[in-house]
């Protein structure tokens, strides 16, 4: 890819004495959509909060936009528009809707209340009910909510960790189409899956992770017409 606007070099990550991650490189070129994918415990979500400022790296490099941002924390990453959708949605129940979305823009107060407003014209359930709490909503809304939120924060490259878990195929179908619409907006998407094959569908370039390390990587639609590789590492994932 060339001029990538996010680079990972090498990243360590451990937990005390564990290595979880173990040089990871991948790179992702501006507006493009890339996936990392592989089984529960692979180090897919360690890479992405140590990419969000979320984990301080062991070792490596994290370059976007061209500048080294290895150790700086997640909240200047956002004000720069680095942003992660997390594992779990991690939605706020008892604030309402409205609440959570206001939440998202803290760092852009002038330009909030218009990005929300394009959020709503978006989410339309969100904006029937944006004065309940956000608790009340089914499990696929709450997912939509956390990516509304993100988009709030007007990302040039959204993080996102795991944005199907838990969620019915029909939910899982409407995740991936706003994944796809975000990515045709211009912004660059970065998921982390663990439902590969639609994970790669989506993508132009994979990564396959096992134990800590990308053990393959190519073109998405190559990856998934390997038949050593899917048998090898996509064969138990759903569609």
């Amino acid at each position: 890819m060339a001029d990538p606007i996010l680079k990972v070099e090498n990243l360590t990550v451990t937990y005390g004495r564990i290595q979880a991650v173990r040089e990871v490189s991948f790179e992702a070129a501006a507006g493009s959509l890339v996936t990392l994918v592989g089984a529960n415990g692979a180090g897919k979500s360690s890479v992405i909060n140590a990419v969000s400022g979320m984990l301080r790296p062991r070792g490596g490099t994290i370059t976007f936009e061209g500048r080294d941002i290895t150790r700086v924390p997640s909240h200047k990453l956002v004000e720069q528009g680095l942003v992660q959708v997390p594992e779990g949605r991690q939605i706020l129940a008892t604030l309402t809707i409205a609440e959570n979305l206001q939440l998202g823009g803290w760092h852009s107060r002038s330009t909030a209340q218009r990005t929300i407003a394009d959020v709503y014209e978006r989410f339309p359930v969100l904006a029937a009910r944006r004065t309940l709490p956000a608790g009340a909503l089914s499990g696929g809304e709450q997912q939509m909510l956390a990516i509304a939120r993100a988009l709030v924060a007007a990302p040039k490259v959204m993080l996102m960790d795991e944005p199907s878990m838990g969620l019915a195929p029909k939910v899982v179908d409407e995740v991936f189409r706003v994944i796809e619409e975000i990515r045709a907006t211009g912004t660059t998407v970065v998921l982390v899956e663990q439902n590969a094959r639609r994970a790669l569908r989506a993508a132009e370039h994979g990564y396959v992770m096992q134990t800590g390390e990308v053990v393959h990587q190519g073109p998405a639609a190559d990856l998934l017409a390997d038949d050593r590789i899917v048998q090898a590492y996509l064969g138990a994932q759903t569609d």
